[in-house]
Order: structure tokens, then sequence, then C-alpha cells
């Protein structure tokens, strides 16, 4: 299996627009959470698209494979499944975005095995210039909180930071990343 996400990982990007993220997630205990993710769509048809997700941390790690369709250029729905690090279940996820010129929401729930093996994140921002965005984010553990990002169109990437309170783990959290198109 490690195989094929590694073939998908390089080979894609060719065909797809793709997107690499990493940040660093900083609680007020001290300590620092990696995270590595990646994106990337590829279009069928004007309004399917095949999709893959990979995410890795220190101690998790999974891979979703999927589709997404835009019944018009304000929504796109996405669908997919594949799988987690450490169980032989599948992980789902469903996700939705909308947007009209500078303004996007978009909300994202996954589901793995067992009923505290969940996930949600949404967004809400406004891209002021072309190179500021503002939001809020709120994501399962991550945190609630404002969302500041500062693109770099040369390098076709972003730059974010979004101080948050995670009300589930109870602290304050920091999370610096950078985003990368490809």
């Amino acid at each position: 299996m490690k195989k094929i996400v590694l073939i998908l990982f390089l080979l894609f990007p060719f065909f797809a627009q793709a997107q690499l993220e990493t940040y660093g997630r900083y609680t007020n205990g001290g300590s620092i959470e990696l995270n590595i993710n990646y994106f990337t769509s590829k279009k069928i048809t004007n309004k399917l698209a095949l999709t893959f997700f990979g995410l890795v941390e220190q101690k998790w790690s999974e891979a979703l494979i999927g589709v997404s369709y835009s019944p018009s250029k304000l929504f796109n729905f996405g669908a997919s499944a594949g799988i987690e690090h450490g169980t032989k279940s599948p992980r789902y996820s469903i996700s939705m975005r909308t947007g009209k010129e500078k303004t996007t929401f978009a909300m994202l729930w996954e589901l793995g095995d067992g009923k505290d093996n969940y996930l949600y994140k949404a967004n809400l921002f406004h891209q002021y210039s072309d190179v500021f965005t503002f939001g809020f984010t709120a994501s399962r553990f991550h945190g609630v909180g404002p969302n500041f990002r500062f693109s770099i169109p040369k390098l076709s990437s972003t730059i974010w930071t979004m101080p948050a309170y995670d009300f589930e783990a109870h602290q304050s959290k920091l999370m610096i990343g950078l985003v990368l198109k490809m």
C-alpha cells in the first residue's frame, strides 16, 4: 500500500492540480506536533473530478481517494474513502465548499473506526487583497480561532498562522504553516 501511495504522490501532480501543506501545531504545554498533508484533484469532466488526500503526523496518518462534484461555480461537494494508520477499518470523508468572488466557506467531516474517531473542519475566508486573506477556522484537534494567510504569488505559496483555543483539550494552540501549489 505504501508503494501505491508513493507512486500516486509522485505522479499525480503532473496530471492534476495539487497542493502540499506543512505546519506545526504548538500547544501551551510546550509540545510541537508536525503535520504534512497533500491534496490533488484531476478533472474528469467540467463538473466531476477524482481526488486524493494524504496526511502524515508523528503518530497518525491517512490516505483517502474520492470524487468531487461541482454543479456550478458556486458549489462543490466531495466524498472519499480510504485507510488510516493503525486500524483495519476504512475511513470516510464528505465535504462541501461554496464561495462567490473573494469569500469562501468550506466544511469537512471524516469518520473512522469508533465513536470518538471523527474529525470536523470549517473555514470561512475573505480575500482582502492578492496577498492577504483573513478568516475563521473551527477544527477538531486544532481549535477555533482567526486564520491569517499571506500569499506569495511568485512562489505559488501561502504562509499562514492561526491562534486557537481547543475546547475539547482545554488548551490554547498556535499553528504556523506553509502551502505550496504544484
